[in-house]
């Protein structure tokens, strides 16, 4: 599978790491990829490689766990020539050209690119790649331009892009597809800070919309579970359910009834007072982060739940 570049339609990344996730939703995120057409570079080297990408990307603002994996930094060796130093113990010397690139993988197209030349020694061929690439320096200049260009490019390429997110989004919206609608919404990165503020202000009813219906549903299923035991154990179910019921919805003021029901039930049944609490508004000024917070989980979500469709981009750049 080496020689394909393959892209996961899900985020295959453990619950662990989703709050890094939350954290890069809104920034331009490049996945790293090592190009590798005809399968010539051994496992380890590769590895290295990858982490040397992910290392630049680092250094320069621009990883972490996209939302979208089509945009990438990606790199490739091209060995010059390979020279044979007597021993003992007799060495390999490798010259290398390390050809670096920002682009969309889906379309097949390179945003930025740029190049340099190491040297790698080593006791066979794959130690003296390893080492051509750890020689590498992550700080050199030459990546904070490509980075630079490369970021412009795909601001560019959403912007473009821009109307036809949110018209698609809408349609969604119409549909009842809350969460695909506020997944197209997220992907557009703060660089493209017009097209970013709309999309962010146009998830704010969408999200309502959602909280609201999931509200719904989810005080049925809680009034259904306590009506089915009137007791502690339909109590905790039914307060299971309400927990999720966000204090925005407009269900919210009906599950703060149904909660002092069933309280009183439990009081003058077991004479003891029924432990729950609802969720409760933040304060006024983190209202606004809470709900894009929530919104990028919504994302994340739907993006987990998608089939496991794979997408095969054979690239040769």
């Amino acid at each position: 599978m080496k020689k394909y570049i393959v892209f996961a339609i899900l985020i295959v990344s453990a619950y662990s790491s989703q709050s890094q996730t939350f954290n890069d939703a809104g920034r331009v995120v490049l996945n790293a990829v090592v190009l590798d057409p005809n399968n010539l570079i051994p496992d380890e080297a590769e590895a290295q490689l990858i982490n040397k990408l992910n290392q630049i990307a680092t250094n320069q603002g621009i990883s972490g766990t996209s939302l979208t994996p089509r945009f990438i930094i990606a790199a490739k060796i091209n060995v010059l020539s390979k020279d044979i130093i007597a021993g003992p113990p007799q060495m390999v010397a490798l010259n290398t050209e390390i050809v670096f690139f920002i682009g969309d993988a889906i379309a097949n197209k390179v945003f930025a690119n740029t190049s340099i030349s190491n040297k790698g020694v080593g006791i066979n061929e794959n130690k003296a790649m390893i080492s051509a690439i750890q020689n590498i320096n992550i700080r050199n200049n030459l990546f904070a331009a490509l980075t630079e260009k490369g970021k412009n490019e795909i601001a560019s390429y959403y912007n473009a892009q821009c109307k036809i997110v949110q018209q698609k989004a809408k349609g969604l919206e119409g549909q009842q597809k809350y969460d695909a609608a506020i997944f197209e919404l997220m992907q557009i990165p703060d660089v493209c800070k017009d097209c970013y503020t709309e999309c962010m202000n146009a998830i704010k009813p969408i999200y309502k919309k959602m909280i609201d219906n999931q509200g719904k549903v989810n005080l049925i299923e809680a009034k259904a579970k306590w009506a089915s035991q009137l007791n502690e154990t339909g109590a905790s179910d039914a307060g299971k359910i309400i927990a999720t019921i966000d204090p925005e919805s407009t269900s919210y003021a009906e599950a703060q009834q149904l909660t002092e029901i069933i309280r009183k039930k439990i009081m003058a049944d077991q004479q003891k007072e029924w432990d729950f609490k609802l969720k409760s508004l933040e304060a006024n000024e983190n209202i606004e982060k809470a709900r894009i917070a929530s919104a990028q989980k919504v994302a994340i979500a739907y993006y987990q739940n998608q089939p496991k469709t794979i997408i095969y981009n054979r690239i040769i750049w």
